[in-house]
């Protein structure tokens, strides 16, 4: 495991912690949030507009961060303002490529691209 997927295993961590602990972040509003400033670089992990199939950077550390919200929700299914319904949308948006939130690596990226 190199720096690179260290970080964001971190990042992953921290955003399920925050779930965890803090009621906000289980709300739409906070988890919409916590999606915005999770730091994934989407463009670079899901590889979306490129040819690089066998880049070493493509990871599905999104999804998994999304199967473990997924497994909280299905556990305490009343400390949540959303359901799986959420999930399934938000998943199928990241591969549909209709919303820039899933396009670039950063915030500042989308804002550069005026993607929304």
């Amino acid at each position: 495991m190199n720096i690179t997927s260290t970080s964001y295993l971190f990042a992953q961590l921290t955003a399920l912690a925050m779930l965890l602990l803090d009621p906000y972040y289980r709300t739409f509003r906070g988890f919409e949030k916590e999606l915005a400033s999770f730091g994934h670089k989407f463009q670079q992990r899901i590889g979306h507009g490129d040819n690089r199939h066998s880049d070493a950077d493509r990871s599905p550390v999104f999804l998994q961060f999304i199967d473990c919200v997924w497994q909280v929700s299905q556990q305490f299914p009343n400390a949540f303002e959303f359901n799986e319904h959420l999930l399934i949308t938000i998943i199928d948006h990241l591969y549909s490529c209709r919303f820039g939130t899933f396009l670039c690596n950063t915030e500042s990226e989308r804002v550069a691209e005026d993607m929304k």
